[in-house]
């Protein structure tokens, strides 16, 4: 499903170059759930931005499904996250003006689905996850980890080949982080490939497999 070869990015600061990620080589299967750890700096998110398409690489491929994104222009790059990946991040990125269902619903309108449909898809998906009685509210009239659940129905509201997770249970207590984890479980087991940077070595031993990164280079790849 994605193949990195080669992948370096660097930033730059004045005269200072500053290489986060030297070199990186590894593929990650259709329907696989994969754990990318490593020390704070050692490059986990810049990775998985670099993966999702909210990035550039400096040099190097990055494959997926077939496509050598390096080729598609930021447009193509746009509709490209928008048909093939679902985001969730530790911040919940919930759009504060919105309820929950209007929250669920932008990915399928920005698909081009009609609003009764995708408030329908919507709906269904929140109470999937429990969310029933929290459809009309606001971001701010929910829990961490209600929100954090309305963000992971968003993610997958279309039916994305990929889901892409950065520290989804850090602003989280340890019920609702076992309960998100939960969510990532049977998303796995049907069939959703995942990738997820945590710091947190009980959910990542959750994933098939936990890669870690050290100055910006693959240092291990472990099967769980």
């Amino acid at each position: 499903m994605i193949e990195t070869r080669n992948l370096i990015k660097s930033f730059q600061n004045g005269d200072v170059i500053t290489q986060v990620l030297k070199g990186i080589d590894f593929k990650i299967e259709q329907g696989e759930f994969l754990s990318i750890m490593g020390r704070s700096g050692a490059g986990k998110s810049t990775l998985l931005y670099q993966l999702s398409l909210l990035d550039d690489p400096t040099s190097g491929e990055v494959i997926i499904d077939g496509v050598h994104t390096q080729t598609l222009s930021a447009d193509e790059k746009m509709l490209f996250r928008l048909k093939m990946f679902g985001f969730v991040f530790q911040d919940y990125a919930l759009m504060p003006e919105l309820t929950a269902v209007e929250n669920v619903s932008l990915p399928l309108l920005m698909q081009g689905h009609s609003k009764t449909h995708a408030y329908k898809e919507a709906t269904a998906a929140l109470e999937r996850a429990g969310l029933g009685p929290r459809t009309g509210n606001l971001p701010s009239q929910l829990s961490g980890g209600e929100q954090q659940r309305v963000s992971i129905v968003r993610a997958v509201a279309h039916n994305p080949k990929i889901l892409f997770a950065d520290e989804p249970t850090a602003n989280l207590d340890n019920e609702s982080s076992a309960r998100i984890m939960g969510i990532f479980a049977e998303l796995h087991k049907e069939g959703q490939t995942l990738i997820m940077v945590t710091h947190e070595e009980q959910y990542a031993k959750m994933a098939e497999r936990i890669i870690r990164l050290d100055d910006g280079k693959i240092v291990s790849s472990e099967e769980n």
